[in-house]
């Protein structure tokens, strides 16, 4: 089942250094909040609980999907290999709608002493 994103709340990570959402439900890229970019986790065959890879459609391996207020470079294949270090999917990170992960991060007025996932001052 596919949903849509305006008022789910979702995780906050950090994938490549950049402050994202996660949801671990399949979202339509017709149905991504306006200004963020639609990427999925996909396991590898290794180990099939584990984000092997980001990607535009991860398919049957299909573990996640990310939007990011950043364009992120994947490879002429489509995907970018997800090495450790690289993707930070904290338990005790906050949850966001869409709205508000723009507003925390995209905004002007935001406050500049507010938390930022992984930016401690």
């Amino acid at each position: 089942m596919e949903h849509n994103t305006n008022q789910e709340r979702m995780r906050e990570i950090e994938i490549f250094g950049i402050p994202a959402l996660f949801s671990p439900n399949r979202i339509a890229t017709e149905n991504v909040y306006p200004g963020l970019h639609h990427y999925e986790l996909m396991s590898g065959p290794t180990f099939p609980d584990s984000p092997r890879c980001l990607t535009a459609d991860a398919g049957e391996k299909f573990l996640g999907t990310v939007l990011s207020p950043v364009k992120i470079h994947l490879t002429t294949d489509g995907q970018r290999e997800i090495e450790p270090g690289d993707l930070f999917l904290d338990i005790e990170a906050g949850s966001y709608t869409p709205a508000e992960f723009e507003e925390k991060y995209l905004s002007p007025d935001y406050g500049p002493q507010a938390d930022r996932y992984g930016k401690h001052d």
